[in-house]
Formats: C-alpha cells, sequence, structure tokens
C-alpha cells in the first residue's frame, strides 16, 4: 500500500481537528517508508508513538495526583519504547538523502532538550495519525 503523505496528513488534521505539530518532517518519513513500500513499518511507528504518548499521559496525570502505582515499570516501559522509537526512526533515515537524514537525525535522535521536545511533538503527531488509521479500519473492515 503506497501512502499519500500529503492526503494522509490534511485527512488525520481533519479527522483529530488539529494541526500536526512536524508535517513537514512527517512527510519525508512517510516518503521514506514508500520507498521501502513498509506501510506496516509506518503503522509499527504509529503504534509505538501512540503507545509512548499514552506512557507519557500517565505519568504527568500521576504527577499531578502526586501518587502512581508501578512507577519503576512504567518508566522502564517509557525507556524501552523511546529506543525503539529512536531505532525505528534511525532506520528509516537510512534511505533519505544526506541533508534530509541529518536534518531529521538532529531533530530526532540526539541526546539534548532540543531533540526530546522535537521528538515529544512527533510522538503526539504519530498517536493522531494512529487514531486515524484505526478510524479508517473499522470504517473500511475489508
Amino acid at each position: 500500500m503506497q501512502l499519500i503523505p500529503d492526503n494522509l496528513l490534511n485527512e488525520t488534521e481533519k479527522f483529530l481537528n488539529y494541526t500536526l505539530q512536524k508535517k513537514d518532517d512527517l512527510n519525508l518519513i512517510i516518503s521514506s517508508y514508500n520507498k521501502d513500500s513498509d506501510f506496516e513499518g509506518f503503522e509499527d511507528l504509529c503504534f509505538t508513538g501512540k503507545y509512548l504518548n499514552g506512557l507519557f499521559r500517565v505519568l504527568k496525570s500521576s504527577t499531578e495526583l502526586g501518587e502512581i502505582e508501578n512507577s519503576d515499570q512504567i518508566r522502564k516501559d517509557l525507556t524501552d519504547n523511546l529506543e525503539k522509537l529512536r531505532e525505528q526512526l534511525s532506520k528509516n533515515f537510512l534511505i533519505l538523502n544526506g541533508n534530509e537524514k541529518s536534518i531529521l537525525e538532529e531533530n530526532y535522535l540526539q541526546i539534548n532538550q532540543h531533540s526530546f521536545q522535537n521528538l515529544q511533538a512527533l510522538i503526539a503527531d504519530l498517536d493522531g495519525i494512529k487514531k486515524y488509521l484505526n478510524f479508517l479500519k473499522r470504517k473500511n473492515p475489508n
């Protein structure tokens, strides 16, 4: 299955009723998955993003409420899945040209505050895309 980045992202924004934060980068990421004809890989990336976004929400709400059960397990799960997401992105970036690859690696794979903030925004966008893809599957189960 070939994904049309602009169509997918525009339709996702309409479905969610908000603007994706990392739309330009998502265009590059989707295009590189298309080069490999790896729709399943893109879906897996979106799933990882959705799962991570849920973990971030759990941690945030637990900090606000001042209580959390299994906080060590949640932190471990968060760390493991952040590493999984970085590996998925890193593998995906290999297909891009030098300039695009460098920009995305700097934006998402460096170990610094700027990259982490970008990664969190990308994770939120991937969560939204996964919600839209799930909606499409329910709408067209075939």
